[in-house]
């Protein structure tokens, strides 16, 4: 229906976090069947109440302007099992839109809206989750070794929220990037949900138990 430059992709979460089980023109993000979701795909998951949207971004891999739409497909009792995605790069779209503003403008040129920047798009769910860190570390303003307990507890708060935590071994992940051990990173979370019971309470990925090492 929209040619080459619009990508479908099936997830099943089922298979996290090689979810892509089916997906028509991926040479749009670089992806193939068996390759990992986004960071949003994640968060939509971790989010029941988070709305399907239409939104733009530009992708991390060669800076297309995609239009993206999510949607979490759900079973009889509200649960998760697939996410589809539609991805529509509207790059050349954009350049001709703002060569005919620029072409038509009289006077000062106006600011449009800006995409947005951030889905991360990888191969290799290791690389989505860093991209997660990386990105609620610099939210705080300073390098891990100057957080205080309370200010690493919000960045697994803000992971955890975002659904960093449903991929396999990323509590390991977080740990290393904080300089914490895994037990801490398990006894944050379990501080942080203790404190808001409320919220979705799915447990971290990877298998339990105390971690090696003495960072705490």
């Amino acid at each position: 229906m929209f040619g080459p430059d619009c990508e479908v992709v099936l997830h099943d979460v089922r298979q996290l976090p090689h979810s892509i089980v089916a997906i028509e023109n991926g040479a749009v993000s670089g992806r193939t069947v068996g390759d990992v979701p986004t960071d949003r795909m994640l968060r939509n998951l971790r989010n029941t109440d988070e709305t399907q949207d239409v939104r733009l971004y530009i992708s991390s891999q060669d800076g297309k302007i995609l239009k993206s739409l999510a949607v979490t497909l759900r079973d009889e009792d509200g649960e998760p099992f697939g996410l589809l995605g539609l991805n529509y790069d509207i790059s050349e779209v954009v350049q001709a839109q703002r060569t005919l503003a620029n072409f038509t403008a009289v006077g000062r040129l106006g600011s449009g809206a800006a995409p947005e920047a951030g889905e991360v798009f990888a191969g290799d769910i290791r690389e989505v989750v860093a991209a997660m860190v990386a990105k609620a570390v610099g939210e705080m303003g300073k390098t891990p070794a100057a957080m205080t307990r309370e200010e690493k507890m919000e960045v697994v708060k803000r992971l955890e929220e975002r659904g960093a935590f449903l991929v396999k071994r990323s509590a390991e992940q977080v740990a290393e990037a904080l300089d914490l051990s895994r037990y801490t990173i398990f006894a944050y979370l379990k501080e942080i949900r203790h404190r808001d019971p409320g919220a979705n309470g799915a447990s971290p990925a990877g298998p339990a138990g105390h971690a090696s090492g003495g960072r705490r």
